[in-house]
């Protein structure tokens, strides 16, 4: 009850109150997330936050077990020593998800994006009739799920994401060629893994940039990403751009040369032709190398980006495709004299779509961490 004489906030004031509330959460989470472990003072002096400020937050989210204590420094200086903190390690997860042509695989990560718990299986899995492969890649999620629970009892699991080689809407699959499947309600098949959370289901390549850029804190790139197929992902300060439809950077179907191989998609010449795997089973890396500078330096001509990060198999083939590649990137990308771009091996290189599909609500828990406090 408030008595006659005392300061009313208004609803309108409540909420600007919470607001930043929220948003000061987010910046203590995000900066004790980059750091890795740090003090409450270089907190507070990094963010522009009183420290009072901090030390108040930080005790809020090691309540909620977004933060912890992290071991203490060596003595080595004058007065007490600061009490450094981190994210918390195996509180908080998010369990991931991938169905490929051949293999399938679960992985449950904590905050800091630490394995907690991996299964995977190989096999031929491509098929129009799905599934089968979806109730095998739930029971392993299930598996993988119930390991890391049984090694942490009080394990908070945020959401389950599944990545998939395709074209995604709202939890369907559109199409997935590699996979053979047209219109799949892929989500359903794992609303029973963890009734409870959130189910979402992801495009492989946009995925892998996401882990990606979790790895490239803050970064802008183009990501691309060869195995099967060619996919492909536009970063712009860490976060993925999905486009209006969710469908953008599909990069894979860049034409290259219109008298090119037939596509499954329907086109003829396009760069999945030249960079996945039949590609790189027939052509010499240099012609590799050359349609992938071509196909890339249409993209960036049209996204101006610094850097373009290259993954799966052929990050893994990047020396020998490096010098063909940048030639063309050299001659076809128009600002190249005054701005010439960076190419660089992904950093994430195991499963790295995996490793995006736990990771996604993850990073979204801590983008809002006040989401955190209630769970």
């Amino acid at each position: 009850m408030i008595l006659d004489g005392e300061p009313r906030l208004s609803p309108r004031g409540a909420a600007r109150q919470a607001g930043l509330r929220s948003q000061n959460l987010a910046l203590v989470v995000e900066h004790v997330a980059r750091a890795g472990t740090v003090s409450r003072a270089d907190v507070a002096s990094a963010t522009g936050l009183t420290r009072a400020t901090v030390s108040s937050l930080v005790e809020v989210l090691i309540e909620a077990r977004v933060l912890e204590w992290a071991p203490a420094p060596a003595a080595g200086g004058v007065g007490r020593p600061a009490s450094p903190v981190r994210l918390a390690v195996a509180t908080v997860a998010g369990l991931g998800v991938e169905i490929g042509a051949n293999h399938l695989c679960a992985v449950v990560v904590d905050l800091r994006g630490e394995r907690l718990a991996f299964r995977e299986v190989r096999g031929d899995f491509a098929s129009p009739a799905p599934a089968a492969a979806l109730a095998s890649v739930a029971a392993l999620a299930t598996t993988a799920l119930a390991a890391a629970r049984a090694a942490h009892p009080d394990l908070v699991l945020l959401g389950t994401t599944l990545a998939v080689p395709g074209i995604v809407r709202d939890g369907v699959v559109l199409d997935a060629p590699r996979l053979g499947w047209i219109d799949v309600d892929a989500a359903a098949a794992l609303t029973d893994v963890a009734p409870d959370v959130p189910v979402a289901v992801g495009n492989e390549a946009s995925l892998a940039a996401l882990a990606e850029s979790h790895a490239r804190p803050a970064s802008t790139f183009l990501y691309i990403s060869g195995g099967v197929g060619v996919g492909g992902a536009h970063v712009v300060d860490g976060v993925v751009q999905g486009g209006v439809h969710g469908f953008a950077s599909e990069l894979g179907h860049v034409v290259v040369d219109p008298a090119g191989p037939d596509c499954r998609c329907g086109a003829t010449g396009c760069l999945e032709q030249y960079a996945g795997a039949q590609g790189l089973a027939r052509l010499a890396p240099s012609d590799v190398g050359r349609a992938l500078g071509i196909g890339l330096a249409s993209a960036v001509n049209v996204l101006d980006v610094a850097a373009v990060v290259v993954g799966g198999a052929l990050g893994d083939l990047l020396p020998r495709l490096h010098d063909a590649l940048t030639a063309e990137l050299a001659t076809r990308v128009l600002a190249y004299p005054w701005a010439p771009v960076d190419v660089q091996r992904a950093q994430v290189r195991e499963l790295p779509g995996l490793q995006g599909a736990a990771l996604s609500p993850v990073l979204a828990a801590l983008a809002n961490p006040e989401s955190l406090l209630r769970t």
